[in-house]
């Protein structure tokens, strides 16, 4: 068995050092964000008076569908009851690409091959993705653990807290290691993987919304964090739970390793055509060829995510909002089902323009591969970027549309609100414009700075996640916000006149064309 994991140790060093940027922002990031919130906190609640009144309000069905309810009043209590789901998020999402980009892309480059050439066991690559995987995560946990109590929030709440997030995201990266394993190309196994995660925190909205209290839950690493209890009464025997959890995924992830082929997919690669189809003969053919597969996917899901939405929206009827800061939001929108859908239908925008990023994305990719075959022929190189254009602009705006349309449904079978369907539609089309900013930003960054086009493209999406949160904790003025091009979308705010969304789309045109303009500029298939 010893020799199945030989060189694992150096495999992880290798890795460590490839993936140093990267390593640094995923270590940082829980700390960094559990300290700002409880710097946030201490400001906006200076007495166990204000925060005890501020508490009753948080108890609200529009909030608890994201976070949960909350379980102690107190500044810890807040903190980790508003840290826990993003926390697991941002710490899943990394363990999920680090685990597909040194297991299934190392095989896709040929990179496992080379180094099991040398004296490697066959496990070793695995196993060093998941060890170094499970350590970053714990070294975060640590981090976030060391500034918690710092500011004093309490050891034993701390460490639960802590923990709770550590094994969610450490199962998230597990589940990405076993996904890897069904297909033959890396961008097949993360689009699974966000999509398996995508699935995970719906089920967790709509338990939240439910109220339900099931035995069930406790297979949704999302829910982890709130049922070890931080700060009130910890159930430390929840993480026995999901330490046998997680040796599942790990162990059929070891035992398919040394099964399968190198390079080989449980799920097999399709034989191409013997000629191709009389349609494939154009570049927005081959856009299409390449697109297809994550537009449709998204599709499909969103479809059905946004109708289970609004046949869940009947469940806000009978409730009852207790919270003054959103008095205003429920009358405007006339009713806390209303309220309700209008805030989850802003969050699906949001997570939408992941997709922009993610076919943008993909024109990069088709830029390395097959940049040089292409532009070799009598291709002019803006035909080329405007044939994923279609996708990137024209494909999330129809995520967003049937996501509308489909709520709309929902919400119309659910409480029988005739009116619904079109309301939805519409609401969701006028996110449209914000979405669209992010394909901007990511032609704009294709143009100039390809090499760095992912990472700036995530981290700014990242911050203005970030300056989301911290506006509604009343951390940021309305100036910082509006940087965001969520914040000209939000429904939390007075909605904008047409012409602001006008101006949004002409913006995200404009710097799609920039873009454009430099890609013919600079060298082609540019590292």
């Amino acid at each position: 068995m010893k020799r199945y994991f030989q060189g694992t140790a150096a495999i992880m060093t290798l890795s460590m050092r490839q993936n140093r940027v990267f390593t640094l922002a995923w270590l940082l990031l829980p700390g960094l964000w559990v300290a700002i919130n409880t710097l946030s906190s201490l400001v906006l609640f200076p007495t166990q008076e204000a925060l005890a009144e501020m508490g009753v309000t948080l108890i609200d069905p529009l909030t608890v569908a994201i976070h949960g309810p909350l379980l102690d009043v107190s500044v810890a209590g807040f903190v980790t009851w508003r840290t826990k789901v993003f926390l697991v998020l941002a710490s899943g999402i990394f363990s999920m690409i680090y685990v597909v980009r040194h297991t299934r892309l190392a095989e896709e480059q040929g990179k496992r091959e080379l180094l099991e050439a040398n004296v490697t066991g066959s496990l070793a690559a695995l196993a060093a993705a998941l060890l170094n995987m499970l350590l970053i995560n714990a070294a975060a946990a640590l981090l976030a653990l060391l500034g918690m109590t710092a500011l004093g929030l309490g050891f034993t709440g701390s460490l639960a807290h802590c923990l709770g997030f550590l094994a969610a995201a450490s199962a998230l990266g597990l589940m990405a290691g076993l996904v890897a394993h069904f297909f033959v190309g890396a961008s097949a196994a993360r689009g699974t993987s966000f999509g398996c995660l995508g699935l995970l925190f719906a089920l967790h909205i709509l338990w939240n919304v439910s109220g339900g209290n099931h035995p069930a839950a406790y297979l949704n690493p999302l829910e982890w964090p709130l049922l070890i209890r931080p700060f009130a009464e910890e159930r430390f025997s929840v993480l026995l739970i999901s330490l046998t959890i997680m040796t599942l995924p790990a162990a059929l992830s070891l035992w398919m390793t040394h099964k399968r082929d190198v390079g080989a997919g449980l799920i097999p690669q399709r034989e191409g055509r013997a000629f191709a189809k009389p349609g494939f003969c154009s570049l927005p053919a081959l856009a299409w060829r390449t697109q297809k597969g994550l537009f449709l996917s998204w599709l499909i899901f969103y479809a059905v995510f946004s109708f289970a939405l609004g046949c869940a929206s009947y469940l806000m009827v009978s409730a009852v909002s207790s919270a003054k800061t959103l008095a205003e939001l429920i009358a405007r929108l006339g009713g806390v089902d209303r309220a309700f859908m209008s805030l989850m239908l802003y969050i699906v925008s949001m997570l939408i323009s992941v997709y922009v990023l993610m076919s943008a994305g993909i024109l990069r990719r088709e830029e390395t591969a097959k940049g040089e075959l292409l532009l070799s022929l009598p291709v002019r190189r803006s035909r080329f970027a405007f044939g994923h254009l279609v996708y990137i602009f024209g494909g999330s705006a129809a995520l967003a549309l049937v996501s509308g349309l489909c709520a709309g449904l929902g919400a119309m079978i659910g409480t029988g609100d005739q009116s619904a369907l079109v309301r939805l539609f519409f609401e969701m089309a006028g996110k449209i414009p914000a979405i669209w900013a992010f394909g901007g930003i990511s032609m704009l960054l294709f143009g100039a700075l390809p090499r760095w086009m992912s990472g700036l493209s995530y981290g700014l999406m990242v911050l203005f996640v970030l300056l989301e949160i911290l506006w509604e904790q009343q951390s940021v003025s309305d100036a910082v916000y509006a940087l965001s091009p969520f914040s000209w979308v939000t429904p939390l705010k007075v909605a904008q006149p047409p012409s602001v969304l006008v101006l949004l789309c002409a913006l995200s045109a404009l710097l799609a064309v920039s873009g454009i303009a430099l890609f013919e500029r600079r060298d082609a298939a540019m590292h």
